[in-house]
């Protein structure tokens, strides 16, 4: 009987687990936020790549570098965590501020809400940046 119960509540600890897994981090429309998006702009003078990477555990990187003609390259970048809401991504800084608001269309792009900046997936592997 004791090893009926501990069966029992491992089935039951294990059933839970699963549950609580990334569902949460899919959008109803299918999308799978969990990775990395990127949208690069090239004029003769500059290329600037900005890049929005979301990993596990609610947290993401923001880079932007620049490359100039002359070969320079500057760049930076934030960390920040993630909340999914609809098809809403809020981001927020180490203080729980809120810094940017992105919208996820049905064609799996986001979109910085009052911009034109529009990224695309270019992978799903997150882990090389944490």
């Amino acid at each position: 009987m004791k090893r009926y119960k501990i069966t029992s509540f491992l089935i039951i600890l294990f059933s839970v687990a699963l549950m609580s897994c990334s569902e949460e981090d899919r959008e109803d429309n299918g999308v799978d936020i969990l990775g990395v998006w990127e949208n690069t702009e090239t004029n003769t003078e500059t290329t600037t790549t900005y890049r929005l990477v979301f990993g596990a555990d609610k947290i993401g990187i923001n880079t932007e570098s620049t490359q100039f003609a002359s070969g320079e390259i500057i760049s930076n970048a934030l960390s920040f965590t993630w909340k999914l809401n609809g098809n809403e991504v809020n981001l927020y800084d180490a203080n729980e501020v809120h810094i940017d608001t992105f919208t996820i269309t049905n064609e799996g792009q986001l979109f910085l809400t009052n911009s034109s900046l529009q990224l695309e997936k270019v992978s799903d592997d997150y882990t090389q940046f944490f």
